[in-house]
């Protein structure tokens, strides 16, 4: 495949990208994000607060990881319990500009996504927009 036909990706629900890898375990959530995953559960903010976030020393909004998967994974099946919900950071991955150099996939999201490489392919303007929807959650 050329670099200018796009990215072969389909999600295998294996679960990988919803577990610790190495010390990275950051899932992160602006107030909107947060007021959907509260409703999505049947919690008030405060509620969801409380039970599945923490600020960090820069004032974000994680989700805090108290085992080796996102509190919002289903360890019995490795499904996600809020995936109609979920935040941008999870939908958009790995569409990520970390992960995609030249119009490739670099070997870390490989190495990371058995997804990577199967599937339909995605064209190089639907990959800029998940990067820049990543980029503008990363910001806001």
């Amino acid at each position: 495949m050329k670099d200018d036909d796009g990215l072969r990706f389909e999600c295998t629900q294996c679960g990988h990208c919803c577990h610790v890898r190495g010390t990275y375990a950051h899932v992160y959530l602006d107030d909107f994000e947060v007021a959907r995953l509260a409703h999505y559960l049947g919690l008030t903010v405060g509620a969801f607060k409380r039970t599945y976030t923490f600020e960090d020393e820069l004032g974000w909004t994680q989700l805090r990881f108290e085992s080796d998967h996102c509190p919002l994974l289903d360890p019995q099946t490795n499904r996600c319990t809020v995936h109609a919900a979920r935040p941008t950071q999870c939908r958009t991955y790995p569409f990520w500009r970390e992960f995609v150099v030249d119009g490739r996939w670099t070997d870390a999201v490989r190495d990371a996504c058995e997804g990577i490489g199967r599937g339909r392919v995605h064209d190089p303007d639907e990959v800029e927009a998940l990067m820049i929807e990543q980029e503008r959650a990363e910001d806001s």
